[in-house]
């Protein structure tokens, strides 16, 4: 299997070669396309997130909502509760920055490697603006349909995460998952700890910066590298072909031929198979809603080169990170198709959204971007506080409130 891959690779390289030799006006004009999103869009949009979840792991505060979500991502994801600042972000801000989260956590061994391959599962998500702004509002201009669309997205996420929980469950494990009676006292002692390193804040801001910064370029070039294998494979008809050989296997199913063409376009990108979806005729829009539901999940092969070459310093799988996204795609699909009837009946979908995004130029559009980004980074690091005080508070009565009971017994007795 290693030896095919391998000669896949070389494939892929000569093909790219020799297409950019044969078109090179395409290529180009592909690869300014790329680098023209990854300027305008994920920069402003990750980089505030990657920076900011740096400084917070090493300044101890993830570790200090851990000891406090513990309670919630140990019995539910079988994860330490660092593992809730992952999802957070991932959720929040979307591909790749859960990853990112997850192998930085690995790297400093907070997590082991099981637990680290439990979390990457249902970590690596779309974010709500991807779904909302340029799905829904940009494709179906219906701003609802972003809501069902996030909803069947993120508990497609949670299935996975639960069903990641028993992959290679101990029952040691089992008999482990015990909390502290004092977590706020735990928690404290989290965040005053010092790093083995002991580093300066000027370094935490420096090495954090630093490793952002590496991270971005790594997002951008394998942005600009799929726009050009997407725009190769269009012009060389591959995508046409691979969609009509499947169809010709699929035969006895009965799958129309456009269905396969649309699932083969997502399978490489979000995006452009999201929009081929909406665009095509003849699809009722339940059936359109949940094959993008099922690309979304996926995440395409560009993002899935971005997380291998994240977590390429870990011993996380690939494969089973690979397997973890197609269960999630099929959760999210199954989900929008089984619920959409529902959820049209009580939502006015025929109303159409428009905005002005589209019509700022490129400062203001980048500013705007940026704004945004740091506000969603904000509210889910307050969101996140606020849960792990109610968690630790919660625990806190309990704990105060049986010691009492105790002791009324003990005053009962003769």
């Amino acid at each position: 299997m290693s030896k095919f891959f391998h000669y896949f690779i070389i494939f892929i390289v000569i093909f790219l070669v020799a297409a950019v030799i044969l078109y090179p006006h395409e290529t180009v004009a592909a690869a300014y396309n790329g680098l023209f999103v990854w300027a305008t869009l994920v920069i402003p949009a990750l980089l505030p997130f990657f920076i900011g979840s740096e400084i917070l792991i090493s300044l101890g505060v993830v570790r200090f909502l851990g000891v406090l979500l513990e309670p919630i991502m140990r019995p539910i994801f079988n994860v330490p509760g660092e593992g809730s600042f992952a999802f957070a972000m991932s959720i929040t801000s979307g591909y790749p920055v859960g990853a990112t989260i997850v192998s930085k956590l690995r790297s400093d061994n907070v997590l082991s490697g099981v637990e680290g391959q439990r979390l990457i599962s249902f970590c690596s998500t779309s974010g709500p603006l991807f779904m909302i702004g340029s799905v829904a509002v940009g494709m179906f201009q219906s701003s609802k349909l972003g809501i069902f669309i996030v909803i069947a997205h993120y508990i497609g996420a949670i299935l996975v995460g639960i069903l990641f929980s028993f992959y290679k469950r101990s029952s040691f494990e089992r008999k482990s998952m015990k909390v502290e009676k004092n977590l706020f006292k735990k928690a404290l002692r989290q965040l005053s700890r010092k790093d083995s390193s002991n580093l300066s804040l000027g370094l935490i801001l420096g090495n954090a910066v630093k490793s952002s910064l590496n991270t971005i370029l790594m997002v951008g070039g394998f942005i600009v590298l799929f726009a050009v294998v997407i725009r190769m494979f269009e012009i060389t008809n591959i995508l046409y072909a691979l969609s009509r050989i499947i169809g010709i296997v699929l035969l006895p199913l009965k799958i129309s031929p456009d269905i396969i063409h649309f699932f083969i376009t997502g399978l490489f990108e979000v995006t452009i198979g999201s929009k081929t979806v909406v665009d095509s005729m003849g699809m009722d829009l339940r059936t359109k809603i949940a094959i993008v539901s099922f690309i979304i999940g996926w995440s395409g092969f560009s993002i899935h080169a971005q997380v291998a070459s994240i977590i390429s310093n870990t011993d996380i799988k690939t494969s089973l990170y690979i397997l973890s996204k197609i269960l999630h795609g099929t959760f999210s699909s199954i989900i929008a198709y089984t619920f959409f009837p529902l959820f049209s009946r009580t939502m006015d979908l025929s109303i159409a959204v428009y905005h002005n995004y589209q019509s700022m130029n490129l400062h203001k559009r980048f500013l705007f971007n940026c704004r945004l980004s740091i506000e969603l980074f904000l509210s889910g690091i307050v969101s996140l506080m606020i849960v792990s005080l109610f968690i630790g508070t919660l625990f806190k009565m309990q704990h105060y409130f049986s010691r009492k009971n105790i002791f009324a017994t003990l005053l009962k007795k003769p």
